[in-house]
């Protein structure tokens, strides 16, 4: 997706084409990155180094991913340009905590009891974070579909709009595994994990859709 997405922008000369392919592609690498830590705990049997690592990480490259998200939505819209910044700067500093070492990444819960420990505000502010730029967005879309009469683009701002809200939903699981780890002692991936990729596979589909939308579907939409 993120190589079509750089062919539209060559094709088109506009950034949101390139935009995208930055979200897909930082999301990718995530993935790689979390599937690279989990197959380090499956061969060893232990949550070690390279698995600690791999979630902050994994996580800054959503934060990256976030931005460049807001990038695109904001200049398809041609809305709310003026908030990039402070999110910019919001982004940094989450990701600076992201790699404090009281986050206990991956370490059994007895290694650091008793000791600070701020996973779950860590966890808190980057969904925050994320919610904050995917409700904007959703607002954004909604607002603006109200205000287009042409079919394709409320589709695509439609469609935008779902996979906010598949985000939304993608995070929420996240946020729900992380109460599992602290609250209840859980080792971690519950199958809240594996609810959370079935939304952001749709989220994929949906955003990918939202720009470059198939001949079938265009066909589709103006018959209606």
């Amino acid at each position: 997706m993120s190589l079509q997405m750089i062919k539209k922008w060559k094709e088109r000369k506009k950034k949101a084409p390139l935009h995208l392919s930055f979200v897909f592609g930082f999301i990718t690498i995530a993935i790689i990155i979390l599937t690279i830590g989990l197959a380090e705990a499956a061969i060893t049997g232990y949550y070690k180094e390279i698995y600690r690592f791999s979630l902050p990480l994994a996580y800054t490259m959503v934060v990256i991913a976030n931005v460049f998200l807001y990038l695109f939505a904001s200049n398809i819209t041609d809305k709310w340009k003026a908030a990039f910044i402070p999110i910019l700067i919001i982004g940094i500093v989450l990701i600076i905590i992201l790699f404090l070492p009281w986050n206990w990444w991956g370490v059994p819960p007895e290694d650091y009891a008793g000791k600070l420990n701020i996973r779950l505000y860590t966890n808190i502010a980057f969904i925050t974070f994320s919610y904050l730029i995917y409700i904007t967005i959703a607002i954004i879309c909604y607002r603006t579909k109200k205000t287009t009469e042409d079919k394709i683009a409320k589709a695509g701002l439609t469609l935008l709009f779902c996979s906010m809200i598949s985000l939304i939903m993608y995070f929420l699981m996240i946020l729900f595994d992380n109460i599992m780890i602290v609250l209840y002692g859980h080792p971690g991936y519950s199958e809240f994990i594996y609810i959370a990729w079935i939304f952001a596979i749709i989220f994929y589909i949906l955003a990918y859709f939202s720009l470059v939308m198939p001949d079938w579907l265009v066909k589709r939409i103006k018959k209606e």
